[in-house]
């Protein structure tokens, strides 16, 4: 048992490298452009001189838009893990003296020490989520590769173990919240494990385990889904939680852990494998990129052997088995997430609603919003909202603007709550053999000032016959007044035509793919289609990410026009039909 048991932990931790890999490609590709200088931090590229790093520059201040991430992700040292596997795998000092050089210039640069005040600032090397990150992921990762290394002695040794200790010590007294905290504590958790000669270690590994089970215990909600309602975050939680999970099974302190921490995990496998598309990703609600299932899955599976449905999301299908249940619709209560597809297969029709509160960070005014794939094809987009640059398009992103949604007399929904729901959600979800049915209300503010204009309930429904999804947007007016009227969808193509009475719809997606985009439109609306528009204001754009690259392009933007009325039933239908190549 206790040889099965290790084995379990060893290939988990091959998997959970998977689930933290910031940066993909070749180790030794990366590590030998590190030597040089050369980075990538948040899609944005930059050669330092000489291969001696500024860990204080911003390339975006000069060249904007300007994104204070820059700074901040530079400092998670990603491409340290690359320059320890290259190490480990060839021997080569090489790798190793570039460590050292790094490291004692950031050492130099930035005191090697946290400060007590504006380390959270726009432009510090000493932002709490850099210092749990870096501690995680690209410190432990150096400090076991280059600890067997002559060039990795002396003083930059104890100046290295010297500021862990002080950013672990930084990281409890300083701690945050949301995912933030999750990282934070797993930092300074993996700190101690490393570091277990301190005099404080046991108490920094303990309270550091205590907090992160706290709260990790209250962000994953009843359903499986962690309360920012964003599949980017929600592998946050993942990655952390089993981090420390796997740790302390190597390090011998499993018992240390708390009773639920594995019903934990296994609960927050549970909730993306309901909202898992054909082509095993996941959709991008809130701040977040679309990422491969496998990033969880594959530690998943490893921790829970049993489950055939984990290694069968793990492994894109290849083995294991689909979820069980008389659907393969799911809804999740409490994130108000509504999950309507047609089967578990690659060619399945899948729609994900959103009918739940903004969720607890990183919030998008996106409520009665939707995302509509065929197969392996997202056609009515939800993109993520990007990168956290300072721009008018990532304004727009985050908007009601840019989620397909309503404008009340051109106003977009704009809600600060409920950022949790504490109970479930009536949606009145209905699932059987033949159709999918779930519904929402926005009752809340429009525009800046929050006017309470207008309910806006939203049904959809999915008739798995026709394979076809009829969404029905009841309105009426809040204040007594007549409203103009506004429905937007978000369409990833610019190749959309419309026809000549306005009242159908169609989009290609453009060569390689398989699947187009039927859309029957509403009587009595006049119906416009804007493209890649920057000015008076943005519309028709897709702002997403790929991992840590942008990935911006035109799209559609489908505006629904009514005449002036106090109550509107609208009625509009969405298949995919196979591409006519």
């Amino acid at each position: 048992m206790k040889i099965a048991y290790s084995v379990i932990v060893a290939f988990a931790m091959l998997a959970l490298r998977g689930a933290f890999a910031a940066h993909e490609g070749g180790a030794f590709e990366e590590a030998d452009r590190a030597l040089k200088g050369e980075v990538s931090v948040v899609g944005i590229p930059h050669e330092f001189p000489d291969g001696r790093i500024d860990w204080l520059f911003n390339p975006t201040s000069k060249k904007g838009p300007f994104n204070p991430e820059w700074t901040w992700q530079l400092n998670r040292m990603y491409f340290w893990t690359a320059l320890a596997e290259a190490y480990s795998a060839t021997g080569d000092e090489k790798y190793a003296r570039a460590f050292v050089r790094q490291f004692s210039d950031w050492f130099v640069q930035t005191g090697g020490v946290p400060p007590e005040k504006d380390f959270n600032s726009v432009g510090s090397p000493w932002r709490t989520i850099e210092e749990g990150l870096r501690l995680l992921r690209s410190w432990d990762d150096a400090w076991h590769a280059f600890s067997k290394s002559p060039s990795f002695c002396g003083k930059v040794r104890e100046d290295f173990v010297k500021s862990a200790h002080a950013q672990a010590r930084h990281l409890l007294a300083h701690s945050t919240n949301y995912n933030w905290l999750l990282i934070e504590m797993s930092g300074a958790y993996v700190f101690a494990l490393n570091f277990p000669d301190f005099p404080d270690s046991e108490y920094i590994r303990r309270e550091a385990l205590s907090r992160f089970y706290a709260a990790a215990s209250k962000q994953l909600c009843p359903d499986g889904q962690h309360n920012e309602v964003s599949l980017d975050y929600h592998l946050v939680f993942y990655s952390t939680a089993a981090s420390i999970c796997l740790r302390a099974m190597e390090a011998g302190k499993g018992g240390e852990l708390p009773k639920g921490f594995l019903e934990l995990l296994e609960r927050g496998a549970e909730g993306p494998l309901a909202q898992m598309t054909p082509n095993f990703s996941f959709p991008c609600f809130n701040d977040s990129n679309s990422f491969r299932a496998s990033r969880i899955f594959g530690t998943a599976a490893k921790l829970f052997p049993s489950r055939a449905d984990f290694l069968w999301a793990a492994t894109e299908g290849k083995e294991g088995a689909p979820p069980a249940g008389q659907t393969a619709s799911r809804f999740l209560p409490y994130s108000g997430i509504a999950v309507m597809r047609s089967g578990w297969n690659r060619d399945a029709t899948y729609l994900a609603f959103d009918v739940g509160p903004t969720g607890a960070n990183h919030i998008h005014q996106d409520k009665l919003s939707f995302t509509f794939w065929k197969g392996g094809e997202e056609l009515v987009f939800d993109d993520g909202g990007g990168q956290y640059e300072w721009s008018d398009l990532r304004s727009y992103a985050i908007s009601g603007y840019g989620h397909s949604t309503l404008l009340v007399d051109g106003l977009a929904q704009n809600r600060s709550s409920p950022r949790v729901s504490e109970r479930p959600i009536d949606a009145g979800w209905r699932s059987d053999e033949k159709e999918d049915f779930a519904f929402g209300v926005y009752d809340q503010g429009f525009g800046p000032k929050e006017l309470r204009l207008a309910r806006h309930r939203r049904e959809i429904r999915f008739d798995k016959a026709a394979d076809e999804f009829s969404v029905a947007d009841i309105v009426e007016s809040a204040d007594g007044k007549e409203h103009n009227y506004t429905l937007l969808f978000q369409i990833d193509s610019t190749n959309v035509v419309l026809s000549a009475d306005r009242r159908t719809l169609s989009a290609d997606f453009g060569r390689g793919r398989k699947w187009a985009l039927a859309m029957t439109l509403p009587e009595g609306a006049k119906s416009e289609i804007v493209s890649g528009r920057l000015k008076p204001t943005p519309a028709g754009w897709y702002f997403g990410r790929i991992g840590t690259s942008p990935n911006v392009h035109p799209a559609t933007t489908l505006f629904v026009k009514f005449p002036p009325t106090k109550s509107l039933n609208a009625h509009t239908r969405f298949r995919a039909t196979p591409c006519l190549r």
